[in-house]
């Protein structure tokens, strides 16, 4: 059995339905209230402070990286090397994302038709 016109009709259903549905959240986007009740501001403001922390741990973990990954190029032997270019790779691509997150998810947020207080 032939699987195939399935799956590409349930995909474009998908997409259709999805883009139906985001239109009027889109449309919408003025009339939301952007200011939180008084009795979250507790909870918003732990968040706040936990997001900073995780941001300030995160810098914190990628400077180790980056110095685990020198430390490793600085050991004799072409495996030891080898080793200390993948992890300067891998910690740079999740430094860049770290640096990046805040800016991404504000793009997603405007592309939806949200705001952000």
């Amino acid at each position: 059995m032939n699987r195939k016109p399935v799956q590409r009709v349930a995909t474009l259903s998908l997409i259709l339905v999805s883009t139906l549905l985001a239109q009027p959240a889109t449309a919408a986007h003025d009339s939301l209230e952007c200011t939180p009740p008084e009795s979250l501001s507790p909870l918003i403001d732990l968040l706040h402070s936990l997001g900073e922390l995780a941001f300030l741990a995160g810098v914190a973990i990628g400077t180790l990286g980056f110095l685990i990954a020198g430390i490793f190029l600085m050991l004799p032997g072409e495996d030891w090397t080898r080793r200390g270019k993948a992890v300067a790779k891998n910690v740079f691509i999740g430094v860049v994302l770290l640096l990046s997150a805040n800016m991404i998810v504000s793009y997603l947020i405007s592309q939806m038709g949200g705001t952000i207080c």
